[in-house]
C-alpha cells in the first residue's frame, strides 16, 4: 500500500489499474472504471472479488457482444479512400463499419428512410448530440445525403449553412471507437467533436438542435436505474429523438407496446409534445422539448 493511502483508496486504485490494464476492458474510459471500482470497494474488501464485480458491470454497460470493427484497419482504409476521393469506396467502408455493430446493423435496411422521416419532423439539424453513440455517427452520409451536384465536395463544406458548420457531438466510453469517429469526422471535413464521456456520470452540456439516444435507454435503465429522466431533462436541445427495438434480438418477440408504455411513463408529467414513428425493427419517439429554442 502506498504511504498515506487508506485501504479503500488502495483497493480502488488496484482495481482500476487491473481493469485498465486488461485486454478486454482496458480501452474503457478510466473515469467509468474508477467509478465502478469505488462502488465495488463498498461491497467487496478483496481485489479479486471487486475486479470480478467491475468486469460484470462493464460487460453490461459496454455490451462488447454487440461487436466492433477493426478500428485501426478501417481508419486506414477510409484514409486511403478519401485520399483518392473514391466516393463509392467511402460509402462501402461506412456500411461495413455500421454492419460490425449489432445496433447499427439492424438499422441498415431502413437507414435512409429513418433519418429522412425523423428530420422531416425536427428539421435538418445544424447541431447534434449523439448520446451513447456507439457507431451511429458513421451514418452521417445517410443523415445528410449529398446533392449529386456537390457530391465531390467535402461533406463538411456541404453541411455549412451561412458559414456555420454542422456540429456533431458524440459521446461514448470506448476510447478506440471515439478515436475512429473523430478520424472519420476529420476526413469528412468536420470538427472532431466526439469525446470519451460517461453520460451517466456527466450529462452533456453542449447546446444542439437534436439529441439522439438510439436503442440505449433499456440498457441505460438496467445499469443506472431511474437516471434516464434526469438525463433527458438536462440535455440542452430543442428535440429529443429516443428509439427502442420494436422486436427482441432473440426470438422476434414484439416489444412495441412494452416500450411505448415505458416511454410514456418515463416522461409522464413533463410538458413535452411527442411524435411516434414506427419502422421495421425500431420504435422512435420524437419529443419537442423546447418549442421556443434559441441558438
Amino acid at each position: 500500500m502506498m504511504k498515506g493511502m487508506d485501504k479503500d483508496e488502495a483497493l480502488i486504485t488496484a482495481v482500476t489499474t487491473a481493469i485498465k490494464q486488461s485486454k478486454k476492458y482496458g480501452d474503457t474510459s478510466e473515469a467509468t472504471i474508477r467509478q465502478l471500482a469505488e462502488e465495488a470497494a463498498r461491497q467487496h474488501k478483496k481485489p479479486k472479488a471487486a475486479i470480478k464485480a467491475v468486469r460484470a458491470r462493464l460487460h453490461s454497460i459496454m455490451a462488447p457482444y454487440l461487436g466492433d470493427p477493426d478500428y485501426a484497419a478501417m481508419a486506414q482504409q477510409l484514409s486511403e479512400a478519401f485520399a483518392h476521393n473514391d466516393q463509392d469506396r467511402i460509402t462501402q467502408l461506412c456500411l461495413a463499419s455500421l454492419d460490425a455493430h449489432l445496433s447499427t446493423r439492424e438499422r441498415l435496411p431502413i437507414m435512409a428512410d429513418f433519418y429522412r422521416e425523423i428530420f422531416a419532423v425536427t428539421g435538418q439539424p445544424q447541431a447534434i448530440l449523439d448520446i451513447a453513440c456507439a457507431l451511429n455517427p458513421i451514418a452521417l452520409r445517410w443523415m445528410y445525403p449529398a446533392d449529386s451536384n456537390v457530391a465531390t465536395r467535402p461533406l463538411g463544406e456541404q453541411l455549412s449553412v451561412n458559414g456555420n458548420q454542422l456540429r456533431f457531438y458524440a459521446y461514448d466510453i470506448h476510447e478506440p471507437r471515439i478515436r475512429f469517429i473523430n478520424h472519420y469526422f476529420q476526413l469528412e471535413g468536420l470538427e472532431p467533436l466526439a469525446r470519451v464521456q460517461d453520460v451517466a456520470m456527466h450529462f452533456p452540456q453542449e447546446q444542439a438542435d437534436v439529441a439522439l439516444f438510439l436503442k440505449e435507454m433499456p440498457r441505460f435503465t438496467r445499469n443506472y436505474g431511474n437516471l434516464g429522466r434526469p438525463l433527458l431533462q438536462a440535455l440542452n436541445v430543442r428535440w429529443l429523438v429516443i428509439s427502442y427495438p420494436s422486436v427482441s434480438t432473440h426470438g422476434g418477440r414484439n416489444l412495441t407496446n412494452r416500450y411505448r408504455d415505458f416511454m410514456h411513463k418515463l416522461i409522464d408529467g413533463l410538458p413535452w409534445p411527442l411524435t411516434e414513428l414506427l419502422f421495421d425493427g425500431e420504435l422512435v419517439f420524437i419529443i419537442e422539448k423546447q418549442p421556443k429554442f434559441v441558438k
